[in-house]
């Protein structure tokens, strides 16, 4: 087999039946969301699992990458819980209930399910848990892109401004108002953290949409 056909680590991971995969990412989603990135214990996670660093290290190629399958096993968790069908919008109004809903569902689940938010929380930890997590960043930043051509289409999103750029603004600003609720996220019952997303979806429109031609004066 070539170089490029290497087999990862993760890849052998992936390659198991899901009950096979629990037996390592059950404690370590339990650590994780527990201790954050930083204070999580290998060993700890490996003792729980009843599993060698050799035997692990078949499947992981180190913590890093065990967060990040962790993350990645959680996220396919999260999207199950929204249950939501993106539907390709055929106007503005319907392209921004559509994600008014996603993210009210997005605030239920989280409430409902500590362990999700509390992986979520710890994505902002620091730059170690940020950088096991990258891969993430990458899939989410592509998807908002994908996103925007959409919003583009139902004229929901200005087309006055290169894509790259729009997307590079709701990006930095939708990771500042994610950390915000993942600091505050205890102190807020569902309700206001419901009407803060409508109020914070209304602030991103505010940037995105279209600008208002001006007045002409006679």
């Amino acid at each position: 087999m070539g170089e490029g056909s290497k087999v990862s680590p993760r890849d052998r991971l992936r390659a198991l039946s899901t009950e096979q995969q629990s037996q390592l990412l059950d404690p370590a989603e339990l650590e994780f969301s527990r201790h954050g990135y930083s204070k999580a214990s290998l060993n700890r996670i490996l003792a729980s699992a009843g599993m060698s660093k050799g035997q692990a290290y078949y499947y992981i190629s180190d913590k890093a990458d065990l967060y990040g399958a962790v993350i990645e096993r959680a996220l396919a968790r999260l999207v199950e819980r929204i249950g939501l069908a993106w539907q390709t919008p055929l106007a503005a109004e319907d392209f921004w209930r559509q994600v008014g809903v996603f993210f009210d569902r997005l605030a239920a689940v989280f409430k409902e399910d500590e362990t999700l938010a509390a992986l979520a929380r710890g994505l902002y930890e620091g730059p170690t848990s940020q950088g096991a997590s990258s891969g993430l960043m990458r899939m989410i930043r592509q998807k908002l892109e994908e996103l925007l051509c959409e919003g583009q289409n139902a004229g929901a999103i200005r087309k006055d401004m290169p894509r790259s750029l729009i997307a590079a603004a709701l990006f930095g600003a939708a990771r500042e108002i994610d950390f915000w609720f993942a600091t505050h996220w205890d102190e807020l019952s569902l309700s206001e953290a419901l009407e803060l997303n409508s109020k914070t979806i209304g602030m991103i429109r505010a940037m995105a949409a279209e600008p208002e031609l001006p007045v002409l004066q006679s």
